[in-house]
């Protein structure tokens, strides 16, 4: 319940903050009011930040009120707006009204009361949760496990192992759970030259829930009694005084010490094995000391971000399995040194397939057939059931395994995973559409000095270094662009997405909000109709919304709009369908933040003037759609017209022929991204039409795309990467003198008659990716050989002497060290 109460808290928050936002001035609230009830939320929102962790039935119940508390506060507010926004639209004076008032002030008391109860919970002890799984010894086990995939890890750790480097050195291995890290780190310290190589040798798993003292003692019981001895001395290693001192009189510092001088002088090999965060190895490390004689030290973990921080040497990152050694794998699982009958590998391979590489999943699998007959039914109703019995029995530690690296989440990182999970059910998230869908879900606290959009990536980044979430695409300059998540982690979370009542997802044609139920995500919706009071949290739509119904008359009331003033997240093929109910709407639209709509040449959509009167608008993107130009402030519609600024507007994609008047750069003056679409009929890019010059009052501009001219950009100095399109230079030669482009990482040229770019390194200090398409140049740049940040140029159907330069700056770039440099040459077609 944590959760949902937590994410609850999240969207009303964001509720408040948008209605005291200034822009929303013409809506008529007690801020006062208001601003006491945000505080309260933001208390018990910090609160569950902290104290989430604790688990048990009070807390659970206080976490259900919460969460019904804040999603009928979200419900009431969307109602008070509503009604203002359709008193507007009827020409009349928005006004607000004494219950709304009421209700706001009942429900600070009310969150002050359960913030009391909440601090008097957390005043009780709590015991100690050991989340190690059930039965798994905190000690090396005393068997290999089959090690399949991993033999050239191996190698290059054995060969780390025993190399010649005489400081202390430490290894680390990353990788999601069940991936096969302490399997590979097993076999390395039982390995025979291992055993050899180093004096002493000694095992301890960390877990999430370490104790010190627990880590050391376990240590200690590893080493070899005769090396104790050699050290120490009969007299203090009598077996009874020795675990009488070590378990009950020895301190964690006396323990340490004792760990110290056994190691002191000697090669050692120390495995810690599950290592969660870096407060444990700072424990630890202290009672590890650098001999000078090669000593080293293994870590496994699930977090990249704890690799980083130990300084290890060399990190080796564990990688699902293919098919082939996860069949491989299964079959070793099942038939040891015996043949697979020939009926049962097609089944067999197909089962191993379902397991996606994972191979904690594949052994679990493999110890499950083992236990019964070798026929192709029981394997075939295997693989039907595949999931469940994972899941379940014997085979259910596989699960619990997995589901340790959500349970060691922070809160508001939980939020984001299971919504992450919901969306990879149903389609391959990309950037910035996932970013964008979180922000507009409501699940990113904003941070001082950083976009949403920033927090929400660090987010993103944070759960790829935990292993939860991969990147299945990685864009030419190695940014991410695709991401999914393994099967098994997305049916552990779809599971606690239910246990939580965390959100619901709908994918169906017709969809009927009914009361209390909590609507977040809906794909291929025809239409979404409201029946009475809904307690939503933000609504994200994909692939959907082909009807928008009529303003309901005054006398029926608003519930029908409910909907769509908490879309948030709007991703549609084709709005031209809704026609002139679409614009009507469009005011209703109050919390939407992204709009994505995708049309052709021959069914191009117009979006109406309207649009610049959303509030909390932050992203339009499209691959080619007309934006009307907003209304002039003094344009009367129904009595009054109140412009807003939209200073959350920060992309504006595909808006075919852009016009950059003063109306537009003063409504949207934060613009971060802006890529151009013109008509072909606009050959020449006449400027002075589209007020092109004013894009220099975009002083906030990191992205701009397909830009015809260029005597613009030298005047925006945020501008992070910049596309140029047939764009036109003053006699085909451009030649920068005073001009630099300080913060410029990304430049791209495609259809340009440039024939001379005189330009160095010191007009690009970061450029790190260089794009040339179609070009026919003469003259280069002469010493981007020489550029330290430089890490590709993409050549595409440009002349041989194009080429021949992109090549000539790769071996540069090698020579002075660039070794992961990379120059990627398409050539012409014979008949262009």
């Amino acid at each position: 319940m944590a959760v949902w109460a937590y994410a609850s808290l999240m969207s009303l928050m964001h509720t408040l903050e948008m209605i005291l936002h200034p822009s929303q001035q013409q809506l008529y609230t007690n801020i006062i009011q208001i601003e006491s009830l945000l505080q309260k939320v933001r208390s018990l929102q910090q609160f569950l930040e902290d104290y989430s962790h604790r688990d048990h039935e009070e807390m659970a119940a206080l976490g259900s009120r919460i969460a019904d508390k804040a999603r009928a506060a979200d419900s009431v507010i969307d109602y008070h707006v509503l009604d203002q926004i359709l008193a507007r639209s009827k020409g009349k004076e928005a006004e607000s009204s004494t219950g709304f008032s009421e209700y706001i002030q009942n429900l600070i008391e009310e969150m002050e009361d359960l913030f009391e109860r909440i601090k008097e919970t957390t005043g009780e002890a709590r015991p100690q949760i050991d989340f190690s799984p059930a039965g798994s010894s905190r000690l090396a086990p005393s068997d290999h496990n089959t090690l399949v995939g991993s033999d050239e890890k191996l190698i290059e750790i054995m060969d780390t192992l025993t190399g010649d480097e005489s400081n202390r050195e430490i290894i680390a291995i990353v990788g999601m759970g069940g991936i096969g890290k302490t399997t590979l780190a097993k076999n390395v310290y039982k390995n025979a030259y291992t055993v050899q190589h180093f004096y002493i040798r000694s095992w301890a798993t960390v877990s999430q829930n370490y104790s010190a003292s627990q880590i050391i003692s376990d240590m200690l019981s590893e080493i070899d009694r005769s090396k104790q001895e050699s050290v120490l001395g009969d007299d203090q290693l009598h077996e009874k005084s020795y675990k009488r001192k070590r378990e009950s009189d020895l301190s964690e510092y006396q323990l340490g010490d004792l760990l110290y001088k056994i190691l002191f002088n000697r090669r050692y090999l120390i495995v810690l094995d599950d290592l969660w965060s870096i407060k444990a190895w700072d424990k630890i490390r202290v009672f590890l000391p650098d001999n000078g004689n090669g000593s080293r030290i293994i870590i496994t973990t699930r977090e990249l971000n704890v690799a980083r921080q130990l300084n290890s040497v060399v990190s080796f990152e564990m990688e699902l399995l293919d098919y082939d050694r996860s069949w491989m794998l299964l079959r070793d699982k099942v038939f040891g040194k015996e043949e697979c009958p020939s009926e049962l590998e097609e089944v067999g391979k197909d089962i191993a397939i379902k397991c996606r590489g994972l191979p904690l999943a594949i052994v679990a699998i493999g110890g499950f057939l083992a236990k019964f007959n070798k026929t192709r039914e029981v394997w075939e109703d295997t693989m039907e059931n595949l999931n469940s019995i994972i899941s379940s029995g014997d085979e259910g530690n596989c699960m619990e395994i997995l589901k340790l690296s959500y349970k060691n989440l922070p809160i508001y990182l939980k939020t984001c995973f299971l919504y992450i999970a919901v969306i990879s059910k149903y389609r391959r998230s990309t950037v910035p559409d996932l970013a964008w869908s979180l922000v507009g879900g409501g699940f990113v606290k904003p941070i001082r000095d950083k976009t949403l959009e920033e927090v929400a990536n660090e987010y993103i980044t944070d759960l790829i270094e935990r292993n939860l979430i991969f990147v299945l695409e990685i864009g030419s300059i190695g940014e991410f662009k695709v991401f999914g998540m393994h099967d098994f982690l997305g049916d552990i979370s779809l599971k606690q997405v239910e246990e939580e009542k965390f959100l619901s997802a709908i994918d169906k044609r017709n969809v009927t909000v009914a009361t209390a139920q909590a609507l977040d995500i809906v794909r291929g919706a025809f239409q979404i109709r409201s029946t009475t009071n809904v307690y939503a949290s933000r609504l994200v739509v994909w692939d959907g919304l082909e009807v928008v119904e009529e303003l309901p008359p005054a006398e029926e009331g608003t519930s029908q709009l409910v909907p769509y003033l908490r879309l948030s997240f709007l991703d549609r093929q084709n709005l031209n369908s809704m026609g002139r109910r679409f614009i009507d709407s469009v005011p209703f639209f109050f919390f939407l933040q992204s709009l994505i709509v995708m049309s052709s040449p021959d069914n191009l959509i117009t979006l109406p003037s309207e649009i610049w009167d959303l509030p909390h608008l932050r992203h339009l993107f499209s691959n080619m759609v007309f934006l009307c130009d907003p209304l002039p402030p003094d344009y009367p519609k129904d009595g009054r017209h109140d412009p807003h600024i939209l200073e959350n507007l920060k992309t504006l994609v595909g808006v075919l022929n852009f016009r950059c008047g003063e109306d537009v750069y003063t409504r949207a003056p934060n613009l971060k991204m802006l890529k151009l679409v013109y008509s072909p009929q606009f050959p020449l890019w006449d400027i002075a039409v589209f007020s092109l010059s004013n894009l220099v009052h975009l002083q906030k501009l990191e992205t701009l795309s397909h830009l015809p001219d260029m005597t613009i950009v030298a005047s925006l100095p945020k501008l992070e990467e910049l596309g140029l399109h047939k764009c036109a230079f003053e006699g085909r030669m451009w030649r920068l003198v005073d001009e630099e482009f300080l913060e410029l990482k990304k430049l791209g040229f495609r259809g340009s008659e440039l024939l001379h770019w005189q330009a160095d390194k010191t007009h690009f200090p970061v450029l790190e990716h260089l794009f040339l398409g179609s070009l026919n140049l003469e003259k280069f740049p002469e010493d981007f050989g020489e550029l330290p940040t430089l890490r590709t140029i993409e050549v595409d159907s440009c002349s041989d002497s194009t080429n021949e330069w992109a090549e000539q700056i790769g071996e540069e770039q090698e020579s002075y060290g660039n070794e992961g440099f990379q120059v990627i040459i398409i050539r012409k077609k014979e008949d262009d």
